[in-house]
């Protein structure tokens, strides 16, 4: 399938399934300004913080704000076409309704994707991006073709690895009951794992650097990257240089979870 024609399913099935969320409009502003206040309330609390501390970890609160953003940008995006499928996968598992999937003629990843369009995360995206400018801006980084190059790379990595990180935890609902659970719990930004990645990585314990580090790599979706750009130093210094290798092996490890778990799938009605 090529990709204008991939693009313009994906923009049709969009435009379905707004329709559908318009036909209750009033939910749809609800959930958007509840979306708005909940992450508004994140950024007030950061500026409290900061209020009573000049910096973290000789981080200044620019250079934070800037971290935790390029992470977002890259996050929001990521949850706009995999949170919802993988955060379903649990129910459509247990129902039986993911056989569904299977007898379309496209691949049930990419169909789940295309069918929907996780609308709530257009806040947490626009405030990331607001946020994102004026602390860029405030810094004054140098940019040059190089830095430009590495930054887009490795924002495009951090996408690849929340997606690969989301679609790996929907798939544990092949063998789960409770797989919603699971996925909150690591890509959640308010209460889960994902939400450590919102400071630099020394502030936490050895433990929990290698946690983030090598086995759920949150910390390449912005703390190494931007390390890197505005010269700090880091705990796993050969690691600045490796979100694309990371996100390389989280893609393709992803993939094979899933096509594993279609292959040992049974349905709830076999």
């Amino acid at each position: 399938m090529g990709a204008m024609n991939l693009f313009r399913m994906y923009r049709h099935f969009v435009a379905i399934y707004v329709k559908g969320k318009m036909a209750y409009h009033l939910s749809l502003v609800f959930e958007m300004v509840a979306n708005t206040i909940l992450i508004g309330v994140y950024f007030a609390g950061f500026v409290v913080i900061f209020s009573n501390f000049d910096g973290i970890a000789g981080w200044s609160r620019d250079q934070i704000l800037f971290m935790f953003t390029t992470s977002w940008l890259s996050y929001s995006l990521s949850c706009f076409f995999f949170w919802r499928p993988m955060k379903d996968m649990g129910q459509l598992v247990r129902t039986g309704k993911f056989d569904l999937y299977l007898t379309r003629p496209i691949n049930p990843l990419l169909y789940m994707v295309l069918q929907q369009f996780e609308y709530t995360f257009l806040p947490r995206l626009g405030l990331a991006a607001f946020f994102w400018l004026y602390s860029m801006r405030r810094l004054g980084i140098d940019w040059n073709c190089l830095s430009v190059f590495f930054y887009a790379l490795n924002m495009f990595s951090a996408f690849v690895i929340f997606s690969a990180i989301t679609i790996f935890t929907g798939t544990l609902s092949f063998w789960t009951v409770k797989s919603e659970e699971i996925v909150s719990l690591l890509t959640n930004n308010d209460y889960g794992l994902k939400n450590y990645t919102d400071y630099p990585l020394p502030i936490y314990s050895k433990g929990m650097q290698a946690l983030l580090t090598f086995a759920v790599p949150y910390a390449f979706t912005g703390y190494y990257p931007v390390a890197l750009l505005l010269g700090k130093s880091v705990p796993f210094p050969a690691l600045r240089f490796a979100a694309p290798l990371v996100a390389l092996a989280a893609g393709f490890g992803s993939r094979a979870f899933w096509r594993f778990g279609l292959k040992h799938y049974g349905s709830a009605g076999a």
